[in-house]
């Protein structure tokens, strides 16, 4: 009986568990009994053993009387420590070192403001995380020596001992040594290089001398070439593999106009002595590590690419961080916002400075799609996540970015401005919560705007308004109904509302603050408008609904200035089964002359279907913006064994396009077609090299959509070692899809699961996680049992805290026989049942779960002291 009880609690906690019933732990800065003053690191870098021979000397005085220091060190190889004082001398210590953190005694206590240097001798081989290392194999013999740190959000201290936390700011200081072909960039400025010719080595020296966190802190050795160039009296440099050299001018040129721009937006000058940009084999994205930033080859593009697409955005993301995540860096991960949704922000901001009007806006609506899909569940400043990467998601992102949007309506350029200043100027070089930028709000305006951080920080979720228009002739009325209709309580915000005419009456505008969830207006006008214009400032985050005639949606597809009313329009007739509207939306789709809505009109011609919608997409294969012709490529797709569109894609096929993305949104579209030579067309494209593999990856993903079997085996071959590092992904999932659109038999999905599987060891992460999700999303996810030995092996020595939530749920997806999206969407359905029924039974289990628990401790967070 004892057993059966015990069994039936952790049924029902795994259970419960899968549906959030067992909260992740309430989590908040940590203490600090030392201020960590300065960290020196001594490196030896053997490129080709992946392994670093170090002496890191960590510099702290006391906050309060203290006898211990705990420092975080993952897997660090300690061999010796010391502790020098000034009234002691140096003296070995017998410290304690348990894989995660070291344990350094002090000897006799350190009083309020006294002061030690911790002295740590230590070795890293080839470590999980933090520190990244790249070089030839058999496979891949062209890849470039290589390795760079990534530090955020908590793993520097896989490759130095440090407090890494967020709240503990200190100068560093690096002194490296390796092979003298490689070069090294570390953050600050570079004090010295020497080269020691009888040992065929060289050693730099960087110093950054203003206090940053741990995670911010860089280093990269490789074989690079640089670029050297000044703003306003600082060195500036870009570092790439040579064999990107030609690429450097055409990426960066806007760096410098970035620069002037945001110090002169902020008021505060770039804050530190330089600014460099390292492009390295390997990384994804962008890392903002203070004064030099690590990006990905992807960030470098040749003269096709650029036709595409620039970095600008990504350049300008990772730029604005220096003010804001390392001049300023959030105080705890609850307030990652305050890095990332300002870096956002002031990307945005510089397409507005940079491209202009509907640029701007198009990117906040996409930026609000994103938002409103990632922010329901769960606050933009939650204190209750799994682990610090959690906190990376569309809150901190796209939602951040839409709180200052709004903010800057809100108050006013002006205003805005004056506030983002002060905050910065406040708060230079030190770290910030939320209630910080509210006190600036604050002191500038005279406004608390507690309600306003109230609805868009702590609360999840937007509002759902649904604005109804009726005009009344008889009393030249215009009716308005305002109606939050999400169930939580409303939120507070302003809505303005423009009536405009189809003559020279002056446009009228009324602004009403909506704080209930309904709220009806009666206006009087001089006649029946021919706009109604809902927010034309795009001032607010919300899911708008617009109920009126259709003469006032067809006025704002042709006459609204914002693109994003034009937008709704076209969303509003792609819903429609009428002819009339489909040959609407098909004249638009000419006349319109901003991209970003022609692609939106091509998605709503896709989502109306038939023969008008078709055709007009078929034309709009000419349209000369690049990005249109892409949308328009894409939403063919739609047609499937449609002869128009697959004669109308296959010449983009075979012929290619000047445009990359055209070029492969047309291979990708050709597979979903139903092509009966969908295979023999897209086999020659593999043999098409391109930037980034796009082309081949757009192949790979094509042949998982051709729905035949014959495909498997191209993909295979395609996942091996040896093929190009950007295509393998697009393999191994297309191989995933294929099982989702033919019939596979049984040898066939053997053999499938046996190579995704091969796949899981991979030394590539991108290969790894892929992998994983493949074996998640088969058809039948049950047949890949004999991959859950290598799940598990890999879940339980992932260091990756954002990869172990696929990994669970593709371990779940097998052993349930369901595809793992299926999954997420019936726990999210089960959730939501359970969280409205339940709030007794939690009680219960919550007892429960702390009987079995009450002697575990929290080991996922060290103490810092």
């Amino acid at each position: 009986m004892k057993r059966i009880f015990r069994i039936s609690i952790a049924v029902t906690l795994a259970f419960l568990s899968t549906t959030t019933f067992g909260e992740p732990a309430t989590r908040f800065a940590r203490d600090r009994k030392v201020d960590s003053l300065h960290i020196k690191l001594d490196l030896n870098v053997d490129l080709e053993k992946k392994f670093v021979d170090g002496l890191a000397t960590i510099d702290v005085m006391a906050m309060r009387e203290v006898s211990t220091v705990t420092l975080d060190a993952i897997d660090l190889g300690v061999s010796k420590v010391t502790v020098t004082r000034p009234d002691h001398g140096t003296y070995t210590v017998d410290f304690s070192n348990d894989g995660k953190r070291i344990l350094v005694p002090l000897g006799p206590p350190l009083r309020p403001g006294e002061r030690a240097a911790i002295s740590i001798k230590y070795t890293v081989d080839n470590p999980r995380s933090g520190l990244h290392f790249f070089g030839p194999s058999k496979d891949e013999p062209n890849v470039p020596y290589v390795v760079w740190s990534q530090g955020e959000s908590v793993t520097n201290s896989y490759w130095f001992p440090c407090f890494d936390h967020p709240n503990e700011r200190q100068t560093t200081e690096l002194v490296v040594t390796t092979d003298k072909k490689f070069k090294v960039s570390a953050n600050g400025h570079l004090v010295s290089r020497k080269e020691d010719r009888a040992r065929g080595t060289v050693t730099y020296h960087w110093l950054q001398d203003k206090a940053h966190a741990a995670y911010l802190v860089s280093m990269i050795v490789g074989d690079f070439v640089t670029k050297e160039d000044t703003w306003r009296g600082k060195p500036l440099n870009y570092w790439v593999h040579p064999k990107f050299n030609d690429q450097i001018d055409r990426s960066f040129k806007n760096t410098k106009r970035m620069l002037d721009f945001f110090s002169d937006r902020i008021g505060i000058e770039y804050p530190w002595d330089r600014y460099g940009q390292v492009c390295c084999e390997g990384f994804g994205g962008g890392m903002e590590n203070t004064s030099v930033t690590t990006m990905g080859n992807r960030a470098l593009h040749d003269k096709r690419s650029s036709l595409d697409a620039d970095s600008d955005g990504l350049i300008a993301h990772e730029l604005a961080h220096q003010w804001w995540g390392d001049m300023l860096t959030c105080r705890d991960w609850s307030h990652l916002w305050l890095n990332e949704g300002f870096a956002s922000y002031f990307q945005a901001l510089w397409t507005e400075e940079s491209l202009g009007d509907d640029e701007f806006r198009y990117d906040m609506y996409r930026k609000a799609n994103r938002a409103k899909r990632g922010g329901k569940k769960r606050p933009i400043v939650d204190r209750s996540y799994a682990s610090p990467g959690s906190m990376f998601d569309a809150r901190a992102y796209p939602k951040g970015a839409w709180v200052l949007h709004m903010m800057r309506k809100r108050l006013g350029d002006e205003a805005f401005w004056n506030v983002i200043n002060r905050y910065g100027t406040d708060n230079r070089l030190k770290t910030v919560e939320t209630a910080d930028l509210r006190k600036a709000v604050d002191t500038i305006t005279g406004r608390t705007f507690e309600r306003f951080f109230y609805d868009w920080t702590e609360r999840p979720g937007h509002p759902e308004v649904t604005v109804k228009f009726k005009w009344n002739a008889e009393d030249n009325l215009a009716d308005i109904s305002i109606k939050q209709t999400q169930e939580d309580v409303a939120f507070h915000f302003p809505l303005t509302v423009v009536f405009e005419f189809d003559d020279e009456t002056a446009p009228i505008t009324i602004v009403r603050d909506v704080t209930k969830k309904k709220l009806g207006v009666y206006y009087p006008l001089p006649k029946k408008p021919h706009l109604i214009r809902i927010d034309p400032a795009h001032s607010v985050l919300m899911e708008l609904k617009e109920k009126k005639g259709r003469d006032f949606w067809r006025a704002q597809l042709t006459d609204d200035p914002d693109p994003i009313a034009r937008i709704r329009a076209a969303t509003h007739f792609g819903k429609s089964d009428s002819d009339s509207d489909r040959k609407f939306l098909a004249e638009a789709l000419v006349t319109e002359k901003f991209w970003g809505v022609q692609r939106e009109i091509a998605r709503a011609l896709g989502e109306t279907g038939g023969d008008i919608a078709r055709d007009a997409l078929i034309a709009g294969l000419t349209i000369e913006n690049h990005k249109a012709r892409r949308g328009c490529a894409e939403e063919l797709d739609s047609f499937f064994q449609d002869d128009k569109a697959i004669e109308a894609i296959r010449p983009i096929v075979q012929n290619g396009d000047p445009s990359y993305n055209v070029e492969a949104a047309a291979i990708r579209t050709y597979g979903k077609l139903g092509a009966d030579d969908a295979v023999g067309v897209l086999t020659p494209v593999l043999s098409r090299d391109s930037r980034s593999e796009v082309i081949r990856r757009a192949a790979l993903t094509g042949f998982g959509s051709a729905r035949d079997a014959e495909a498997a085996k191209i993909l295979i071959e395609w996942t091996r070692p040896g093929k190009p590092r950007f295509a393998r992904p697009a393999a191994i999932r297309a191989l995933a899809n294929l099982t989702n659109e033919t019939y596979i038999d049984d040898a066939t999905m053997r053999l499938i699961v046996d190579t995704i599987s091969q796949c899981l060891d991979d030394t590539g992460k991108r290969v790894r996680r892929t992998a994983v999700s493949a074996l998640g999303s088969l058809s039948d996810p049950s047949k890949a049992k004999q991959a859950l030995p290598a799940l598990r092996s890999l879940l339980a020595n992932n260091s990756d805290e954002r990869s172990k939530p696929r990994i669970k749920r593709t371990i779940k997806a097998i052993e349930s026989g369901e595809p793992a999206q299926v999954q997420l969407a019936e726990l999210r359905s089960d959730l939501e049942d359970a969280q409205d029924k339940n709030d007794e039974l939690s009680e219960r289990i919550s007892k429960l779960e702390a009987m079995l628990t009450k002697d575990t401790k929290d080991t996922d967070q060290a103490d810092g002291e």
